[in-house]
């Protein structure tokens, strides 16, 4: 959460960054977005990395790196200066987003593990809204300089208390490369996926403020705040994905809520409702994008061939979905600029029908018998011994009942 307070740090401090620097608007656009750049660029290579140093400490040490970039930031007196430390720390968040997953993947098992990495999935939505209400109150008192320096500590102070209380995990066995036909059809429907509905989320995020001043000419303080608790229901759909897959709900029973999202877009998107109602809408879009996104998550243990294969897995994710955060924008400004305000829907059905139908392909993945053998092997890698009539991955232990089968 730390690391996507850091994404959504400049934006706050833009008008100042402007002024300081003499940026344009297309100069803050490269600072504000060059981190999710790094991710789409190199989200696969850094997950093969990853593979060979290990998850842990590319966890600890992307977070340090995004601590130093941001102070580096933090003392920009240039355009040039303060894009190379954004690319420096998307470097670092980058580490973050591929690592931090692989890491939960190895210290739980069964239910818990699902419930736990649909959870990673609320890290970027509660990161942003975090920066956008602690920068919106400080932007009228602190300098740009001062507000950045404050969110270098949170990474510095989580490094180190990761670095300190992190378990030591073995680093994942480098063998021969995997090429059988297939290996990577679940993870790449997955990062599909999440491309998709980030692509959602992301661009009606986007065009909700100029919808909200220009058709219902609301102030921007109103905006402002109708936008900010429409992202909350983000996190709160991740946080409602945690909270139903630790009660062994399966991924394929959260997948048809997807229908939702375009329907609910065309209220949200009519000057005809109340202003309320049409917020509540589009609240409704991002929670149930949100829920999917954490979906998508919990279900990559369940789509590799073997336990080796996490770490690229999420970098294939985290690529296929910066991509999706990237084209979001663009693809609903030129949409409603062919079509009117009422194209919002029809992007929202056709990415938003895209991404659900391949989670589900990709989340039946357990149904090929594969699920089993690779929860296996990362718990007897992370020295848990799993029992023979264990199903760690399809049914959530109840954790108030100790499984006595387990040594």
């Amino acid at each position: 959460m730390v690391a996507a307070v850091g994404l959504g740090a400049v934006s706050p401090a833009g008008s100042a960054l402007r002024s300081s620097l003499g940026l344009s608007a297309g100069e803050l656009a490269w600072a504000t977005s060059s981190i999710t750049a790094v991710s789409a660029v190199l989200g696969i290579p850094a997950g093969w990395w990853i593979r060979r140093f290990g998850a842990h400490r590319a966890l600890s040490w992307g977070l340090f790196v995004m601590s130093v970039a941001t102070a580096t930031s933090a003392t920009a007196g240039s355009w040039g200066l303060l894009l190379v430390s954004r690319v420096a720390e998307g470097v670092g968040y980058l580490l973050v987003f591929v690592a931090g997953p692989v890491v939960l993947t190895r210290m739980t098992q069964g239910g818990i593990r699902s419930a736990a990495l649909a959870l990673w999935g609320t890290c970027v939505p509660m990161g942003l809204a975090i920066a956008a209400a602690m920068g919106g109150v400080l932007a009228s008192q602190w300098t740009w300089n001062r507000w950045l320096a404050l969110t270098a500590l949170g990474p510095l102070i989580m490094a180190g208390v990761l670095t300190t209380v992190l378990p030591r995990l073995p680093r994942t066995p480098v063998q021969y490369p995997h090429r059988a036909v297939g290996t990577w059809n679940g993870p790449l429907r997955l990062g599909a996926a999440y491309g998709s509905l980030s692509l959602v989320g992301v661009g009606v995020v986007m065009v909700l403020p100029l919808f909200l001043t220009e058709r219902r000419e609301v102030t921007p303080t109103v905006a402002g705040t109708v936008v900010a608790l429409v992202c909350l229901g983000s996190a709160v759909g991740g946080l409602a994905a945690s909270w139903l897959l630790r009660r062994g709900w399966g991924l394929s029973s959260l997948v048809p809520l997807g229908v939702l999202m375009p329907g609910a877009c065309l209220p949200a998107f009519s000057a005809e409702f109340p202003l309320a109602v049409s917020g509540a809408a589009a609240t409704l879009v991002l929670l149930v994008d949100g829920l999917l996104i954490s979906a998508v998550f919990a279900a990559v243990p369940a789509a590799v061939s073997r336990a080796e294969h996490v770490d690229v897995a999420n970098g294939i994710l985290n690529q296929l979905g910066s991509v999706g955060m990237l084209l979001g924008p663009p693809v609903f400004g030129l949409a409603i600029a062919a079509a009117g305000w009422g194209a919002v829907a029809a992007v929202t059905f056709v990415f938003g029908g895209l991404g659900t139908v391949l989670l589900l392909t990709g989340a039946r993945t357990s149904a090929t018998g594969t699920a089993d053998d690779v929860s296996r092997s990362l718990d007897a890698r992370d020295g848990v011994d799993v029992g023979e009539g264990s199903e760690p991955l399809r049914k959530a232990p109840d954790v108030s009942k100790p499984n006595r089968n387990r040594i």
